[in-house]
This record gives structure tokens, sequence and C-alpha cells, in this order.
């Protein structure tokens, strides 16, 4: 755990990231998440570009839980760590929130598990780019509660397949995105996969790619300022009136 003066000095985190228990990875962590498949060896962001945040989160079973982990981005640590500080405040339940080591990289293991995660070196689902994963700019939230749906050749797929008994999003129950949607835009996140048509990901949220690349190409400092800007700029848009969709469009990232 890094202390309150290294992170003044480093310009990186907030005093706030020492409550919110966000730390750089050791090189140690770093060799670990190759070993378990989350980090490949040409990865878009250098391992000491990646932060640990700890976190607590409310359960399913009424229950406060100090065992939340994510790996994120260090631009994005401080805005990440009041989502789930926001979450935790509403009562807004998590199933579990685990690193992707303990699944070797499967997402669809980390999905079955209902498991809400962030970093994860790895191309989008069923497809050949890139996915925001990589960056550590998109985090997964309650996936039984909130599934992945691909319709190909007239048939409707979905993943997890505990999601099936959540496809009618009109009936909101415990745990389910729409819930939050606001919480994750206006800390940086405001491009959620269930706006999408297809495939429609309902526990996915984002940074935009752009913007992605932009914060991977500078260094922490500066990309912590670009993303402070980027959450600026959406906030007074959707203080002007706008929809959070008009002000994602709007957007520079």
């Amino acid at each position: 755990m890094v202390s309150v003066a290294s992170i003044q000095t480093s310009g990186t985190f907030s005093a706030a990231a020492e409550a919110s228990r966000i730390s750089p990875l050791t090189p140690e962590s770093c060799a670990d998440m190759r070993l378990h498949r989350t980090l490949g060896p040409n990865s878009v962001i250098d391992c000491q570009r990646l932060v640990r945040l700890k976190f607590d989160y409310f359960g399913f079973d009424g229950r406060v839980h100090g065992d939340g982990e994510l790996v994120v981005l260090d631009a994005a640590a401080d805005h990440v760590a009041n989502i789930f500080r926001a979450l935790l405040k509403m009562h807004f339940p998590i199933q579990r929130a685990r690193l992707l080591n303990q699944y070797d990289g499967d997402d669809d293991a980390s999905m079955a598990d209902n498991n809400t995660s962030a970093f994860n070196d790895r191309m989008v689902s069923g497809g050949t780019s890139l996915s925001l994963h990589a960056y550590g700019l998109a985090i997964d939230l309650n996936p039984i509660q909130n599934p992945f749906l691909q319709r190909e050749n007239g048939a409707l797929h979905v993943s997890p397949k505990a999601g099936e008994s959540y496809l009618n999003r009109a009936d909101i129950r415990p745990g389910m995105a729409e819930a939050v949607v606001d919480v994750f835009a206006e800390n940086g996140f405001a491009i959620w996969g269930g706006d999408w048509k297809n495939p429609i990901d309902y526990q996915h949220f984002q940074v935009g790619r752009g913007l992605a690349r932009r914060l991977a190409e500078v260094s922490g400092a500066s990309a912590k300022a670009i993303f402070e800007v980027q959450i600026e700029q959406y906030r007074r848009c959707r203080r002007a009136g706008q929809s959070r969709r008009a002000c994602i469009a709007g957007s520079p990232g």
C-alpha cells in the first residue's frame, strides 16, 4: 500500500486514494497476472500503469463485504473508487468482485460465477478487436443479473446462461445495472453495453475507445488530467439538461 505522502508526491492519485485502498501493482502481482493469463506479453498497457482497488460492497445477503478487488488503469482509479462507494451507499447488491487471476483470465468462468470485474487483457467477446478491459477502462457488473446477449442466425445466445431469467429489463430487480447507469457515467464510464443493439451487454461499462488510446499513450499524471477534463465536460453537458446519450455523442473522447 502506498502512503498518503507518496500519493501526493507522485501526482497520479489523490489523497483520497489511501482511504479507498488503491495501490500500484507490484512486480510480483504483474508476474502472477501473466501466469494466470490476465496479462499478455504484448499488452497495450504497461503493468506499471495498473493499480489494484480494494473496496467494500453490499452483498445479496444483506451484509457488507470487504473483499472486493478490481485492477484498473491508474488514471481512472479514483473515479472507480467513487463508483463503488456510491453503490455501497445505495445498498446496490454485488455478488462478488474478484480479480480475473482467480479464473485464469477466463471471462466465461467469471461471468458464470457472477463476478464483477475490470482488467483482463483480451479481445472483445466473439470479436477480433481489443476489449476495453485490456486498457483497464471497462467494468462488468453482476453478469447474471446483467447478461451478454447476441443474436446469430435468428437464435439468441445468452451469457451466462443463468442470465436468461433477467431478459425482461422492465422488471427491475436488485443488482440490475439500470439502477446505476448514471453513477458510472458521472465517473467517466458513460458508455453502457445495455444501449447496444447486437450484441447487448447489460453488465458492461466503459470509456470511449479513442479516449482509452489517449490515456494509454501518455504518463499516468497526464492521463489523470485528461480523464478529469473528460468527466467535467460530461457533467457540464448533463447540467445543461442534455441526456446521457447526447452528452456521450458530443464528447471528444
